[in-house]
Order: structure tokens, then C-alpha cells, then sequence
């Protein structure tokens, strides 16, 4: 994990910001981490252009195709049995 150091913020705004942290029931180091993974995360335009490079490098499949790989894949579900008490990874 990464770590940084924010200088200069002004007196009025680390106030509001810690105010705004006990409100919510965090630190502000909390609110700050928060923050930052927000501003951070990934934006849909760049979930889209990464999408677009997948596609352009996989063939197309035929919809004969793909509705066969669908029905494999529920065969192979429905062959296992049901236990809904079993918490596994599956």
C-alpha cells in the first residue's frame, strides 16, 4: 500500500473536513482514503476504451455458437447437486 503527505491545506478546510469525518463516524484519515479512491477509481470511459481493446483482439462467435457454449455451460451447472447449506466457492 501506498502512502502519502498532504501539505499546506488550510486551517478552515482540515476543520471542515475533520467536522465532516466525526459526522460520518470516521477519522479523516478515513474520509481522506475514501476520498482519494473515489477520485482514483476507474472511470467508465476507461472501462469502455478497455473493453473495445479486448474486443478488437477476440474473434467474433456466431450466435450458434454462443448458444451452445450457454447450454454446455448450464448442463455443467445443472449436473452438480443443489446444497444450498454448502458455502464454497464455485
Amino acid at each position: 500500500m501506498a502512502s502519502m503527505v498532504i501539505r499546506n491545506i488550510p486551517d478552515d478546510v482540515m476543520e471542515r473536513f475533520k467536522e465532516r469525518a466525526r459526522a460520518a463516524g470516521k477519522s479523516a484519515e478515513q474520509l481522506a482514503r475514501e476520498a482519494i479512491a473515489e477520485k482514483g477509481a476507474v472511470s467508465r470511459t476507461e472501462l469502455i476504451r478497455e473493453a473495445e481493446k479486448i474486443r478488437a483482439r477476440s474473434k467474433p462467435v456466431d450466435l450458434e455458437t454462443t448458444l451452445r457454449i450457454m447450454q454446455e455451460a448450464r448442463d455443467e451447472r445443472d449436473a452438480r447437486p443443489y446444497l444450498p447449506d454448502v458455502d464454497d466457492d464455485r
